[in-house]
Parts: structure tokens; C-alpha cells; sequence
């Protein structure tokens, strides 16, 4: 049996407790999308025009010189400047003007179940699954506090462009796991992703059996709940950045590709409990052929 997503009257999108068949899946070559090489010396020079090269919702200007964050904190450019002579070799600590860039605000819960530092958006191995984060579809995420942007979600004074944020939820009354609304960052807030269900549906799906990854490894029911949990986060921000699904498919509760798909915007993980043993089949990555076409952050 399965649970379908669910779509809300205000056209948001949820993430929910789900099984199916096992489907195996293949993680694609990540694609490298071609952009026209912003001249950051020439941008500079000028006064900011309002040029947008990639398209994120940051200006070329922006990107080649930095901004400041709602809480005063400096965001460099990755191109180096006289102002900027030995900008940050980690592209998630820096700006750049040919490549997009999104903010993503998490905000953990009182007695969050997640790990202290907890990164949702990196790229990481759990449960035998290597995570892509947004790289795959060559968006760079940068993770910020609720302080470091303003109450409405803004990244800097200087540009309109917001964050969109990510918020822990521990209760338990219901059956969504996750939920962003379908848009853009400029959209509605809202984002949530509900841990203790989370948790609560991994631990009654494997029971006593003995838990072992997707590929077929032991393993234990933490290192299930925090892969199926970073799945979440990265799948409902997806909704947030476009769609992400190519096209809207109602055979698929929506923005979505089909359960077992193997990807990351598939309708629903599937699972196997078979054999005294219990396995969640959650996708590494993205569609690539289809999902960076799809992304769109203003």
C-alpha cells in the first residue's frame, strides 16, 4: 500500500508516510550548465544595473562585491578583487555571479532530534546513500540562522531577494512528514519538516526486523531517520525553488516523478520488509536530465 502526497487549499505541497515496491535507481552524471562568464572587474566599476546573469535573484554587482546580512555579518564574493583579494575556496561561503545561489534558513526545534550543527543541505553520506545536496542541479545552498535575515525572509537591505526557511516541527499529530509551499523563495513561508514523524514512521515500518541500507549493509534505525529526514529537508526546499519536478503530473500528486523513480522529487520513498529485514529505498540525487531546467529562485 501507499499514501499519496497531498495538496493543500493554499497549493502547498507535503511530503508523506509511504510504502511501496523497492525500485532500484541509477545516480545520472552531473550536468554542467553552460553560463556566460560575468566580468566582475567591469561590473564593479559601474554602479549596480540591476543585471542578473544567473538568474537567482542577486545582482552581478552583488555577487562579484558581497553583501551584508540582515545581522551585519559580510557574505563575500567568490571572484577575487582588491577588496576581496583571497576569497573563500568553499563555494558555500561565497557569492558568484555565473553559477546561482539560494539562502536557506534552518530553523531546529526546541530538543531537536537532529545533531547540533545539523546541515541539511550539505552534500553527505548516511545510510549508505551519498546525499548531492543542490550541487547537482548547480544551485549553491547557504545555510543561515534566522538572525542573519530579516523577518521577512530577505537575505540583505540591499536586494529583495529572500531565503527561504526551514523550520523543525516535533509534533506528532498527523501523517505529512514535510511541507513547502510550490513556488519560489519570494513565495509564502511555511516550510516544515516533521522530525518526530519522521522518526515515528521508520520505527514502526522496521519494528523488531533487523535494519540494513539499500544496499543491503547493516545498519541501525538513527542512521535511517537522519537519511530519511535530510531527504525531506532536500525534497520540500525543492518545491520551494521552482516546482522542482520538470512538469506537473496529477498521476503523481502534482509536482512529482512517480514512486521509485529514484530521485529526489519521486512521489514516495520506498521500502521493503521482507526476509527479516527492513530496508528504505531513498534517492542519492536529482533528475538531471530535467530538474536544473526546472529551478527557478525569483
Amino acid at each position: 500500500m501507499r499514501t499519496t502526497q497531498r495538496m493543500s487549499s493554499i497549493a502547498g505541497w507535503a511530503l508523506t508516510a509511504m510504502a511501496a515496491l523497492a525500485a532500484a535507481f541509477v545516480l545520472s552524471v552531473i550536468p554542467i550548465q553552460a553560463w556566460a562568464a560575468v566580468n566582475c572587474a567591469t561590473v564593479l566599476a559601474a554602479s549596480d544595473s540591476g543585471a542578473d546573469a544567473d538568474s537567482d535573484g542577486l545582482t552581478d554587482f552583488q555577487e562579484c562585491g558581497g553583501i551584508t546580512l540582515a545581522n551585519g555579518d559580510s557574505f563575500p564574493s567568490c571572484v577575487a578583487s582588491t577588496a576581496n583579494p583571497t576569497p573563500p575556496s568553499d563555494r558555500s561561503l561565497c557569492l558568484h555571479p555565473d553559477t546561482k545561489d539560494l539562502f536557506a534558513i534552518y530553523a531546529p526545534a526546541s530538543g531537536s532530534l537532529l545533531p547540533a550543527g545539523y546541515r541539511p543541505f550539505d552534500p553527505e553520506t548516511v545510510y549508505g546513500v551519498t546525499f548531492t545536496g543542490f550541487e547537482q542541479i548547480a544551485v549553491t545552498v547557504h545555510q543561515i540562522t534566522p538572525l542573519q535575515a530579516f523577518p521577512d525572509r530577505a537575505v540583505t537591505g540591499a536586494s529583495p531577494q529572500k531565503a527561504v526557511k526551514v523550520a523543525e516541527s516535533l509534533d506528532t499529530n498527523g501523517t505529512i512528514l514535510g511541507y513547502c509551499q510550490w513556488g519560489t523563495p519570494m513565495g509564502l513561508d511555511g516550510c516544515t519538516i516533521y522530525t518526530q514523524r519522521i522518526r515515528n514512521f521508520v520505527s514502526s515500518t522496521c519494528g523488531t526486523l533487523q535494519v540494513v541500507t539499500p544496499g543491503g549493509a547493516a545498519s541501525t534505525l538513527d542512521q535511517v531517520f537522519l537519511a530519511y529526514a535530510k531527504h525531506t529537508f532536500l525534497h520540500e526546499v525543492g518545491h520551494s525553488t521552482g516546482g522542482l519536478a520538470a512538469a506537473y503530473n496529477s498521476s503523481y500528486g502534482g509536482y512529482h516523478y512517480k514512486c521509485g523513480a529514484g530521485n529526489r522529487m519521486e512521489q514516495c520513498v520506498t521500502y521493503t520488509t521482507k526476509g527479516g529485514k527492513c530496508s528504505f529505498k531513498i534517492a542519492p540525487g536529482w533528475n538531471t536530465s530535467l530538474d536544473p531546467a526546472a529551478v527557478k529562485l525569483k
